[in-house]
């Protein structure tokens, strides 16, 4: 997780020792289905233990949150009087004992002030949510596969777990308790649920400014740290990791899951230009007369361009040196391409 700048989550594909298309072992992985009060979605079925019957939502008990992806996600609850919530489905295809594998999976915590029809429950508290995996069919048996403790984020929020099976898996569980919370009553949201062999997580990408200090975090608890750049070695026994962001870099990080299964991530850090969007070469103070970008740290184009779409100015790579002299005060439109990265940068500046 990064903890600075703007995140981006790339997907990607790849297993180790070579490229594949990922597979997700999870039918219905985005809960899509009728909405309604103990409704379940299809391929998916009322759980273990004292229970209820979990909701497909949005629009069910106040609760508003958008889906994900698709039209529809599910809610479980567990409350005062005993009873919890969970679902299962059977896998189509079983997972092999032995193999490592990535979940990846969307929770929130239903946040709002009340949850209508429902009092005196008040319902709008964080608890644990396992997943649970087992060969036959049965009730608190089987391996517990993750554990997000105390969900408590509004937002959605994408969790991640690595396991390694233990035994052949033929059945997932999804349970929702009260954990160590000190409510007797709470519910989370889940939806998008990803259940693929172990690959590298998506890349996270982000865009400080120049100078800034960023803070990288492993996505994952884990043993063993090894932060790389390059072919360098820059930090290892250490889940976390900080740098002062004066160019582009791509840091990978390898380290192990509790049951020995390697994980890889990687973090693409890229310098975020600073764009002027006013400068004054008109006024002859020689102060804020040249149309400076700070942070442009790889090969770039800049055009400018005027409210008749003429290119007035155009310079590759871009040496920071346009001060206008000949060009009368207004408002100019400018695109800055930046080679190495890809990214394209467009607004408006001011002359005066």
């Amino acid at each position: 997780m990064i903890r600075s700048g703007q995140i981006v989550v790339l997907g990607i594909s790849l297993f180790f020792g070579g490229f594949a298309v990922a597979q997700n072992y999870i039918t219905n992985p985005g809960f899509e289905g009728n909405d309604g009060i103990s409704v379940i979605p299809a391929d998916w079925f009322a759980g273990c233990g004292v229970m209820n019957t979990p909701d497909t939502q949005p629009g069910w008990w106040n609760i508003e949150n958008k889906p994900v992806e698709g039209e529809s996600f599910i809610n479980l609850l567990f409350k005062e009087d005993g009873t919890t919530e969970s679902v299962y489905q059977k896998l189509a295809t079983p997972l092999d004992s032995g193999a490592c594998f990535l979940i990846e999976i969307y929770l929130a915590q239903a946040c709002q002030d009340s949850l209508s029809g429902l009092d005196p429950y008040d319902l709008n508290h964080p608890g644990d949510l396992q997943i649970r995996g087992s060969e036959t069919y049965g009730c608190g048996t089987g391996q517990v596969l993750a554990e997000f403790k105390q969900v408590s984020n509004c937002r959605w929020k994408k969790y991640y777990a690595v396991f390694q099976t233990t035994q052949t898996i033929h059945y997932i569980y999804l349970e929702f308790s009260k954990g160590i919370s000190p409510f007797n009553n709470g519910s989370v949201l889940i939806d998008q649920f990803v259940l693929e062999n172990l690959h590298p997580l998506p890349d996270q990408v982000m865009d400080p400014v120049f100078g800034q200090t960023v803070s990288l975090s492993a996505s994952i608890d884990g043993t063993g740290y090894n932060w790389t750049m390059g072919d360098s070695l820059i930090n290892a026994d250490s889940s976390n990791l900080e740098l002062t962001i004066t160019q582009n870099v791509t840091v990978d990080l390898t380290y192990f899951s509790a049951d020995g299964c390697l994980i890889s991530e990687r973090f693409v850090v890229l310098v975020k230009p600073q764009i002027p969007n006013i400068f004054t070469p008109l006024d002859k103070d020689q102060v804020n007369d040249v149309f400076y970008i700070q942070g442009l740290v790889e090969a770039s184009e800049l055009f400018i361009v005027n409210r008749w779409g003429q290119v007035i100015f155009q310079q590759a790579p871009y040496l920071n040196t346009w001060s206008p002299a000949d060009l009368s005060s207004g408002v100019y439109f400018y695109r800055l391409d930046l080679r190495e990265s890809g990214r394209v940068f467009e607004g408006f500046v001011t002359i005066l």
